[in-house]
Parts: C-alpha cells; sequence; structure tokens
C-alpha cells in the first residue's frame, strides 16, 4: 500500500507508509513514538513527514484528556479531495471525449454514407458512457461519506 501510494499520491516513501500505517489504524491513530518504532526510521524523519502531510492537510491528530501523545489519524476531507480530483479528471476527460466525437462525425459527414473510410464512433460512447457511470457512483460515494461524517 505504501508503493502504491507513494507513486499515486507522490510521495516520498516513509511518508507514503506512514499514510498507509494510518490508513491500517483507522480512527484509533496512531502516536509519533509507534511510528517511530513500527517504521524504524529516525525521530526527525518521522517528524519531518509528519509535518508535509499535516501542511497538506493528508493528515490531522487528536489527543485524549489526560494523555499528553498525539494520535495521527487521515484527515477526514483526504479522501473527498481525491474524490473530487478523480471526479474532476473524468470530467476533463469526457469533455475532450465528446470534442472528438463531435469532430469526427463532422468529419464523417463528408464522406458517402458507404463509406469505409468513415470513423467508428462506438468506442467513444462506449467509453463516455462508462465515464459518466462512474462519475456518477463516485459522486454519491462522495455525498455518503460527507454524511457519514456529519454523523461522526
Amino acid at each position: 500500500m505504501g508503493v502504491h501510494l507513494e507513486h499515486k499520491e507522490q510521495l516520498a516513501p516513509l511518508a507514503a507508509r506512514i499514510l498507509a500505517d494510518l490508513v491500517l489504524k483507522g480512527k484509533k491513530g496512531e502516536t509519533f513514538e509507534n511510528l517511530v518504532c513500527d517504521l524504524q526510521a529516525s525521530k526527525s524523519t518521522i517528524f519531518t513527514h509528519l509535518t508535509t502531510l499535516q501542511a497538506s492537510n493528508r493528515i490531522t491528530y487528536y489527543t485524549k484528556p489526560g494523555d499528553r501523545k498525539k494520535y495521527f489519524i487521515l484527515s477526514p476531507n483526504a479522501l473527498i479531495h481525491s474524490m473530487d480530483e478523480m471526479i474532476q479528471n473524468w470530467n476533463e476527460e469526457c469533455d475532450i471525449h465528446r470534442e472528438i466525437v463531435k469532430y469526427k462525425k463532422e468529419i464523417n459527414e463528408s464522406f458517402p454514407d458507404d463509406s469505409d473510410e468513415k470513423f467508428d464512433l462506438d468506442f467513444h460512447h462506449e467509453y463516455l458512457n462508462y465515464l459518466e457511470q462512474a462519475t456518477g457512483l463516485m459522486q454519491n460515494l462522495r455525498t455518503k461519506l460527507i454524511e457519514n461524517h456529519k454523523n461522526d
């Protein structure tokens, strides 16, 4: 998971491992000391990456009454932000394919009806259908996630 996050989020390897650890810990969170021990990295390196991850709003922390430790968790908005980026990328890709379809339709009109030179638009229509369905499902999931955060 750390390697996946490293590439997907363009993070340093240790920052990605910290994120992966926090994903697996869930709402319980993880202390600075446990991160140092579990990830076998220096305190200064862990501190630097925690600071960077907090500054990018990927993680946050909470404290417990009577306990001086910070418990680091994923930022509740991090997943929503990631979903927003995904939806935006899919919408932009839809726009590009709609332009391609429009262009190819115009070109097709210049050919006789029985011409073999006409563009086949089936792929674009199927791909647009896929992207529109995926976007709709992601928007529904995003809405449910926001509702769940409000109830927490």
